[in-house]
């Protein structure tokens, strides 16, 4: 497996993998903000100019992930020196093969690479395995970096829209 920064043409199969990827949580939301939630995923330029990476097993990509440098995340706020990781997806037939752990520690060299203290992350309840994994990669909870996703899409408060924030210190 190789992961790498995405070339602009392969933007379409991202945004395919990220459809693919993420339709499991369909149910967990109301279908409005579930549709709001996924086209939020889908642009790929949110929030500045992330590297987006894939990850390619016999040339096709199974993975991808979103890494922004410290104070690259425009509508994030986070502390100064943390770096932040969003959309991370694997192709739903892969999961448990490796490729997120692969993508999160891509994510992790670019961190300190440019210069991070922590690596930063977001995760939904309703996604458990992902909870799993960034916990078992030695994420803690960072609670007070929680996000209301509600807000920036101007819809009402509500306690099952909050993303978890999860941080890495990279300087042990």
């Amino acid at each position: 497996m190789t992961v790498r920064p995405a070339l602009t043409s392969e933007h379409d199969e991202v945004r395919a993998l990220l459809r693919v990827s993420y339709q499991e949580y369909a149910a967990d939301l109301p279908p409005h903000i579930y549709q709001i939630y996924l086209a939020d995923l889908l642009d790929l330029d949110r929030d500045g100019r992330p590297t987006i990476l894939v990850a390619l097993r016999a040339g096709r990509i199974v993975g991808t992930a979103r890494f922004y440098p410290a104070g690259a995340a425009a509508s994030v706020r986070l502390p100064a020196g943390w770096a932040w990781v969003r959309a991370v997806a694997v192709l739903p037939e892969l999961r448990g093969a490796g490729i997120a752990r692969e993508l999160m520690a891509q994510c992790a060299r670019l961190a300190t690479a440019t210069g991070a203290a922590t690596l930063s992350l977001h995760t939904m309840v309703f996604m458990p395995a992902a909870v799993r994994l960034y916990e078992w990669l030695g994420y803690h909870r960072a609670s007070e970096w929680d996000i209301d996703i509600a807000a920036p899409y101007q819809l009402p408060p509500d306690p099952g829209l909050i993303a978890l924030a999860y941080h890495l210190d990279l300087t042990r």
